[in-house]
């Protein structure tokens, strides 16, 4: 039986909306979804912890189901069309382990880009992607909503340093437009990083300087690619 909430005041529906907030997020580990098709992914993969409704459901048994008001449910949508439903899930503690193809974003920091990347190596059968502290936070709701729930099978971490994968034998691949020699024309070892950089400012310095391959796609008529288009390029190559 659904547990009933109506003021804005309530102690939870104060931690909840507090969750729109990225610094509580991450504090927390916990965050908020909007979609039936985002809450069943995380049901799935048993990272929902909650789901705060306005309408009478059944789905779902052994998860916490909150009745609110549809003011409390305005509070906590970030969508103009207030949801029916809005799941809070968490996050697993995920590491790398003896993953072979890894995606790593240092300073990617449009949400879509970020989340269409996840959806892409997920869809080519990546292990894992490691998010620099400076990239969109995977508990960004436009990352969450542009992977259409990939990060919920994802592995996704966000700890590691270029310089730690160099360290256990990472093959590290490095995308740049200088000093770069075509995609297709490199060997790929067993385990191997490939490393996108910043829409803008591309990949830093110091992580250049750990390359072990500097990699480029030739194109006409244009100097760059969106980050998220390129990485799916390499992607599909390097599967």
């Amino acid at each position: 039986m659904a547990k009933e909430i109506t003021s804005s005041s309530n102690p939870l529906i104060k931690e909840l909306v507090g969750l729109k907030n990225s610094k509580k997020k991450k504090e927390l580990n916990r965050f908020l979804i909007e979609g039936e098709d985002l809450i069943e992914l995380a049901y799935q993969n048993n990272m929902l912890d909650m789901i705060v409704t306005s309408i009478e459901i059944s789905l779902y048994p052994s998860i916490e189901i909150i009745k609110v008001p549809e003011f409390i449910m305005e509070k906590l949508s970030n969508n103009k069309s207030t949801s029916k439903m809005i799941g809070v899930a968490h996050y697993d503690k995920k590491e790398l382990t003896n993953d072979r193809r890894v995606v790593y974003l240092d300073g990617v920091q449009d949400p879509g880009n970020v989340g269409t990347i996840i959806r892409t190596a997920l869809a080519f059968e990546y292990d894992a992607v490691i998010l620099s502290g400076d990239s969109a936070s995977k508990y960004n709701e436009k990352v969450i909503q542009s992977s259409k729930g990939a990060v919920f099978s994802m592995k996704v971490i966000d700890d590691i340093t270029i310089e730690g994968l160099k360290d256990r034998g990472y093959q590290i691949i490095v995308t740049a437009l200088k000093n770069a020699i075509d995609y297709k024309d490199i060997l790929l070892k067993e385990q191997f990083v490939l490393v996108l950089g910043n829409e803008g400012q591309g990949v830093k310095e110091t992580n250049l300087s750990l390359a072990d391959t500097v990699v480029k796609i030739d194109m006409k008529n244009i100097d760059s690619l969106n980050v998220a288009i390129a990485g799916g390029i390499l992607m599909n190559f390097y599967r």
